[in-house]
């Protein structure tokens, strides 16, 4: 198949750090390549890819120092004016850049699907309205019961995955504290993370980018809180985040809001590292209660569960994510969504020409 992906352009593909949506695009990528599909990436000019590379600009907007934030659209705009100018070379287009795309996707001649990222908010869902009958794939069961399920045309879930090869258990490392791993913000549910680990009288290492537009709520939730037990070390590269999956207790993920998927419980598992959770979103689905996690509605539930902890197994979290979450599984799934799609178009332009006849 001859198959365009469309990454946003803030990050490179892959990620020097923070970038979940980057990272799977980079895995689906690779592994489509590998399998001799021919793959066009349009993504940020330094991205790394065995894929052919399109860009409109020579480095990711979040970091580039001649770009300001308000102008980043015009270059998601290139972007698809680009696409829409090689759409003839491709079979279908795959978007993962979200809702700004979606005009430009009804335009082309060549199939396409658009797998949702991010939450659905009040501010761009009259665009998905208006595009409803575009496909669009879903990261969890989840996301569709929060994201417009009853109005959106979805086609499939596909589950986010990981290269297992990267993350791997240490049962000789010692287990010493609780990790919060995640952007610095109220949704993530930092400042939570800190009540219950002072409850449990256990360290907690804070790893993760604070964003200007979260920086109030680290300087008047987070900040005052930093000490000798509770260190905040900003945000790591993979093998500094893999180092510390593998020495933690538990991940700590009170999340206030409903998150489509979360990479960071997949990790965790993927290194043997359990979760202690709120049950938002996806959590019960990629998480599998009193096995790999703890899965609670309040703090307080966390903290008083926090014994059972010491009764599970880093091989059963792994064997989860070898079954539900692994890089192989995100590329055929995806090049069954890909397949499908390409034989109801054949099927509908077969049956339209012999309607007309």
């Amino acid at each position: 198949m001859r198959i365009a992906q469309l990454a946003p352009n803030i990050e490179r593909v892959p990620p020097d750090n923070y970038g979940g949506t980057e990272l799977v695009v980079h895995l689906l990528t690779e592994g489509l390549v590998a399998r001799e599909h021919e793959v066009t990436l349009f993504a940020a000019g330094n991205s790394v890819t065995s894929a052919r590379l399109v860009s409109v600009t020579d480095q990711p907007l979040r970091t580039h120092p001649g770009i300001l934030t308000r102008q980043w659209q015009a270059f998601d705009i290139q972007s698809m004016l680009k696409l829409r100018e090689m759409q003839s070379q491709f079979d279908i287009v795959h978007n993962h850049m979200g809702y700004q795309a979606l005009p430009y996707l009804a335009q082309l001649r060549c199939s396409t699907v658009s797998t949702n990222h991010n939450p659905i908010k009040a501010y761009n869902l009259p665009i998905y309205r208006a595009f409803k009958q575009l496909p669009y794939v879903s990261i969890s069961d989840a996301f569709r019961r929060f994201n417009c399920g009853d109005v959106l045309n979805y086609v499939a879930t596909v589950y986010n995955g990981i290269d297992l090869d990267r993350f791997a258990v240490k049962e000789s490392e010692a287990r010493s504290f609780l990790l919060f791993l995640g952007r610095i913000c109220q949704d993530k549910g930092t400042a939570t993370a800190i009540d219950i680990a002072k409850a449990l009288n256990l360290p907690l290492k804070i790893a993760g980018k604070v964003d200007e537009a979260d920086r109030t709520y680290f300087d008047q939730h987070v900040k005052p809180h930093l000490s000798q037990n509770i260190e905040y070390i900003g945000e790591v590269d993979h093998d500094k985040k893999v180092s510390l999956y593998q020495k933690a207790i538990a991940v700590v993920y009170p999340i206030a809001f409903e998150e489509p998927f979360g990479l960071v419980m997949v990790e965790a598992m993927a290194c043997g590292t359990p979760l202690m959770a709120f049950d938002r979103g996806s959590v019960r689905e990629l998480l599998s209660d009193g096995e790999t996690a703890i899965i609670g509605n309040s703090k307080d539930e966390l903290i008083a569960r926090f014994p059972e902890l010491s009764k599970f197994k880093p091989d059963i979290c792994r064997r989860r994510v070898e079954q539900l979450f692994s890089k192989e599984k995100l590329v055929s799934n995806y090049e069954s969504v890909y397949t499908n799609l390409l034989s109801s178009r054949r099927s509908k332009i077969h049956d339209k020409h012999y309607a007309s006849t």
